[in-house]
């Protein structure tokens, strides 16, 4: 099959435009569903019940329902409610809350993976529940954890396609613009397969870094 390289080369530059807003909603999106899940994490293993199971309902709503219509929910609901949000806003929102429940588990799994035997010869020695999390918890169990919250950020570069539904220009956005001008569509949509790539690589292997430099020698 032909692929018309120049067609490509000519539309660069809106493939870059869309890679930047792609990268920014990503990265924010990555930041908000980290504190976000933790602090989910903890209120669902608070001893208090009706926040755990408050914790718990919304894991089980914002995994078991699609980001998109979460989007459309956040996106025409803010409209209703009379305070209007950009497609850009909703899709942050909507991406953060999501991936914060997935996140929330993989902080749950790795925090109860600390030995128990370790938290009460922290408490023995005096430190209080929120120093022993700090020092003693959360560093051994970033690093257990990075694996899979490396997986949820990929996830997260792929899921940012969906935000062209509410007319954010990002990179699907950007090919489906290009296709419809050009009707390229297999040079279009196998270029926007390689920006994909390439993102959800380098965020990757940054993470595979980072877990090999905190890993704690054998």
């Amino acid at each position: 099959m032909f692929f018309d390289l120049r067609l490509i080369w000519q539309n660069l530059p809106v493939f870059f435009d869309g890679a930047i807003t792609t990268s920014e909603l990503s990265l924010l999106a990555m930041a908000f569903a980290l504190v976000w899940g933790l602090a989910i994490a903890l209120a669902r293993m608070a001893h208090f019940r009706p926040l755990s199971a408050a914790a718990g309902a919304y894991i089980e709503v914002v995994r078991n329902t699609p980001v998109l219509v979460q989007m459309y929910f956040i996106y025409f609901g803010s409209g209703l409610a009379g305070f209007p949000l950009s497609g850009f806003v909703a899709g942050l929102i909507a991406l953060s809350l999501q991936n914060g429940g997935y996140l929330a588990e993989i902080y749950r799994a790795g925090i109860q993976s600390i030995s128990p035997k370790q938290v009460e010869g922290a408490k023995a020695l005096g430190m209080t529940q929120l120093l022993v999390l700090r020092v003693v918890i959360l560093p051994q169990a970033m690093r257990r954890i990075i694996p899979p919250i490396s997986n949820q950020f990929v996830t997260i570069i792929k899921d940012t396609s969906l935000v062209s539904a509410i007319s954010v220009a990002e990179l699907m956005h950007a090919a489906t613009l290009i296709t419809d001008r050009t009707a390229a569509a297999y040079e279009t949509f196998a270029t926007l397969a390689i920006f994909y790539l390439v993102m959800t690589s380098i965020v990757a292997g940054l993470l595979r870094i980072t877990e090999r430099r905190l890993a704690i020698p054998q």
